[in-house]
């Protein structure tokens, strides 16, 4: 029974895709700020045009960025929302007017590809909690309980990489804290009856 359970969830695991698209810039966490740069060593301005959120509204504006060695910067700090950000600059690169599209992604955690490590969790601590009650042992159930715990905890504070909402995504996390409880309490109530 346990070779089953460690098959399936290594199956499982294969069958995930960890990939996301990462933005040209990388990852940043929801409500952190992120530099948003532009690498022109030919320019002697570079203006931050437009910013376009993940529900396709775009901000138009015209903010020239600080330049830093060969980069442009401009510290961005509006990321209440998840998902691909895309930014235009343009400038005089080689003394012609030029403008670049450059992304980002705006995650819970400001990681990318954490669904597969969620599910492996799951599937283990859940794997581990069906072998205590099919051997009547309460012991193994209450330390399985403590991946629900942290899985539980995890999305509380970081959220579930692909929800947008954050609302539900501490909804799942407090159901599953719940669940952690019951099951970790009943089988300590169990054990303690003998």
């Amino acid at each position: 029974m346990v070779n089953k359970i460690l098959l399936s969830a290594i199956s499982l695991l294969i069958l995930i895709n960890f990939s996301s698209a990462v933005g040209d810039i990388g990852t940043v966490k929801q409500f952190d700020c992120i530099d948003i740069y532009n690498e022109c060593p030919t320019c002697s301005y570079i203006h931050l045009t437009a910013i376009k959120y993940p529900n396709v509204t775009t901000t138009t504006m015209d903010i020239t960025m600080t330049k830093t060695g060969n980069n442009y910067e401009y510290q961005f700090c509006d990321t209440g929302v998840i998902g691909d950000y895309s930014y235009t600059t343009c400038g005089d690169k080689n003394g012609h007017e030029t403008c670049e599209l450059i992304t980002f992604v705006v995650t819970p955690s400001g990681f990318i590809g954490t669904l597969g490590f969620y599910v492996l969790v799951l599937v283990l601590s859940l794997g581990i909690m069906i072998l205590g009650f099919a051997l009547r042992d309460a012991v193994i159930v209450i330390l399985s309980s403590f991946g629900l715990y942290f899985v539980g905890l995890y999305v509380l504070f970081f959220g579930i990489d692909g929800f947008r909402d954050p609302i539900y995504t501490w909804a799942i996390g407090i159901i599953i804290l719940m669940l952690a409880a019951y099951i970790s309490i009943k089988s300590a109530l169990e054990l303690l009856e003998g």
